[in-house]
């Protein structure tokens, strides 16, 4: 499939026109080869039709052929306009020019001269101009007319200079032809131009094409841009886990899920859990390392899933580490795992540890006591040392960089024998996205919730949020229920109209006292948010003020009732993610979304209105992606997606999964 050594990897330095100062230039574009010169696409399209004088109307684009009426030369030596006027027997029309270079090249054109030029008409003192058009001798408005592609800005290339090196290329192309390198029949399935023809329709289209060239998300040619990005970047995550399972791995016999799950837990698990709990041990049954990424909704049973894991790792003789991306998360799994397997087994490494603490969880890692360790970024600090690592458990994946799940699982590196990995995220990320970011990984999903989850109902409240605030609040006093108060800032900002979370807290102390509430935001340290996490767990203060670093992890039964202020400034997926909070218990649960705004805007409308009509995660994630994007979904700086010139993945998103088949294929 691939299409290596055809006309397309010929340097650009062969093509005609290109010397050492071009060279350069493109290289500095990243232009090496004539595929990478023919993948800078158009941004859009210009319809190049001559038009008499007397249809011209300020704000079309035309093309307009006359003689040279009058030039008149103005301002100073240093700062020189050109204007020059046309006529065509049916009208007039002004050209005007400030740059130098075109000043210069204009300024003894004769009288009578005929012109032709091209560009945005306007209105200037009731006369009709073009500024800065293109201007060629001559009448060529038959060579000139058509569709035109409008490129980019290119640093250091002039447009003329690029249009000469398209044609060139394509010229190259004509001597030699390349072979197609994908089937007729995944192309016409697909819906993709062959290769050679796509190249031809975005840089060289047909007049009749324009208004198909309007819809590049659609179009056959530009379909088949972003397929073939699609194809090389799953090659390339193919060859990494091709790459990855050379090595050697811990080795464990498998076992029944429901046998397994039932020696920690004392209820039985949903058919999902069996399912992917018999997927990770099928995985750890074999030779090679695991790589797999386990999705669940909100309140799933991940967890008692990676618990599994981790037990049936113990009785092996195997080290599991499990790395949280906050301290209040790895706190929760601490104290969990210790109510399941007992303190003996269990240890913990995260920053806010006393040196005493770090330095006896360091050495029961080290001397193989420790057979569970739950921690943060601590996990893989240079003094840190494994007995016999097994497995890698990183919690919430998308909050990690791929140099830190590295990192991590090098510590259980002996030899050529690399340790499983085990990548969950309560973000449900939509198949398309999952096989982009990662698609080295397998893929499980718990697509189930357990029996006993109480269904959140969601309303939007407008209007004056301190008044529902405190109407919710004397609601749970009133019911001796919790609830959660989420605020998008710490404190208040300048810059900013928006309630903080600060202000808020100090508010419902007066209120209620200051017994009755507790405060959590990332700017306290590691202690004062234990404090406060622990009060709320035990029910000794009745509300949680906080900021979203209690997005995930955080589990209190007794909390029923779920406040988010201004909610309008939340992705979707965070917000599904804060409803979770709630709804863990037996009693009846509610998620408000408090905006001060008594007219959100259609988007922020329609944003809170899928939050209210379903609390599917993955409808939701759908949702958000379309909205925000995949960079700002999975946050670009930790996401490892690629950049991505002519794919759009939630406009291809049916491209994803063939490329990816396709690649599997592919390879050895």
């Amino acid at each position: 499939m691939s299409s290596e050594h055809s006309v397309y990897d010929t340097p650009v330095k062969s093509l005609t026109g290109v010397g050492p100062v071009k060279l350069k230039a493109l290289e500095a574009l990243g232009v090496h080869r004539l595929a990478d010169l023919l993948g800078i696409l158009p941004r859009s399209y210009q319809l190049r039709e001559r038009l008499p004088m007397d249809e011209l109307k300020p704000g079309m684009q035309a093309m307009v052929v006359g003689q040279v009426l009058r030039l008149k030369l103005m301002g100073s030596p240093k700062a020189q306009r050109l204007e020059i006027m046309l006529k065509d027997g049916t009208g007039y029309i002004k050209l005007v020019f400030f740059q130098p270079k075109f000043v210069a090249y204009l300024r003894n054109i004769e009288p009578m001269t005929v012109l032709t030029a091209i560009g945005q008409v306007n209105s200037f003192n009731a006369m009709l101009q073009m500024a800065h058009p293109k201007v060629v001798l001559g009448d060529k408005s038959e060579e000139l007319q058509g569709v035109w592609p409008i490129y980019p800005e290119l640093k250091n290339l002039a447009p003329s200079d690029f249009n000469r090196l398209i044609e060139s290329a394509f010229n190259l192309i004509k001597e030699k032809p390349p072979q197609e390198n994908f089937s007729p029949d995944i192309l016409k399935k697909l819906n993709l131009m062959p290769l050679l023809e796509s190249y031809q329709a975005i840089h060289q289209p047909e007049a009749s094409a324009l208004h198909t060239l309007l819809d590049p998300a659609h179009h056959p040619a530009f379909r088949r841009m972003a397929f073939e990005e699609l194809y090389a970047l799953q090659l390339r995550l193919q060859k990494h886990r091709n790459a990855q399972q050379q090595a050697a791995a811990p080795q464990v016999a498998a076992v029944d899920a429901k046998l397994l799950f039932a020696e920690i837990m004392p209820f039985a698990p949903t058919n999902a859990q069996a399912r992917v709990i018999n997927e990770i041990v099928g995985d750890l049954a074999r030779p090679i390392p695991m790589l797999r990424l386990l999705q669940g909704d909100v309140g799933s049973g991940k967890t008692a899933v990676a618990a599994s894991a981790a037990r049936h790792m113990s009785k092996a003789g195997y080290q599991t580490a499990i790395m949280a991306p906050t301290e209040i998360l790895a706190e929760q799994h601490y104290q969990l795992f210790i109510k399941l397997f007992g303190p003996e087994k269990i240890a913990r490494l995260q920053g806010s540890l006393k040196s005493k603490e770090r330095r006896l969880a360091i050495e029961r890692l080290k001397s193989g006591e420790a057979k569970i360790i739950i921690g943060t970024h601590a996990l893989i600090s240079d003094d840190v040392e494994f007995h016999k690592l097994g497995l890698c458990i990183i919690d919430e994946q998308h909050r990690f960089g791929v140099d830190q799940r590295t990192q991590l699982r090098n510590k259980g590196k002996s030899g050529l024998r690399l340790p499983h990995v085990l990548a969950m995220t309560a973000t449900p990320i939509p198949r398309s996205l999952a096989l982009t970011a990662y698609g080295d990984f397998a893929l499980s999903v718990i697509d189930e919730l357990p029996p006993g989850r109480t269904p959140i109902s969601t309303h939007i409240l407008q209007g004056e949020p301190t008044k529902n605030i405190l109407l919710l609040a004397e609601k749970c006093v009133r019911n001796n229920e919790q609830a959660y108060i989420i605020y998008p800032l710490v404190e208040e900002s300048e810059k900013l109209d928006l309630l903080d979370a600060e202000a808020g807290f100090r508010h419902l102390e007066g209120h209620f006292g200051g017994t009755q509430v507790a405060l959590i935001h990332g700017r306290m340290n590691a202690a004062e948010k234990d404090a406060a996490m622990q009060r709320f767990s035990r029910g000794d203060a009745r509300f949680l003020v906080s900021t979203t670093v209690i997005e995930v992890g955080v589990d209190v039964p007794n909390a029923t009732c779920m406040m988010i202020i201004h909610p309008e400034r939340f992705g979707l997926s965070q917000l599904h993610q804060l409803r979770g909070r709630v709804g863990r218990g037996s009693r009846k649960s509610a998620c408000y979304l408090i905006s001060d705004k008594l007219f959100l805007s259609g988007e922020a409308y329609r944003r809170l209105t899928i939050m209210e009509k379903t609390q599917n995660g993955f409808e939701i994630a759908a949702e958000d992606l379309a909205i925000r994007g995949p960079g700002d979904f999975l946050g670009t700086r930790q996401s490892g997606l690629p950049i991505f010139h002519h794919c759009d993945l939630v406009k291809h998103a049916d491209l994803i999964e063939p490329a990816r088949e396709l690649a599997i294929a592919e390879l050895p």
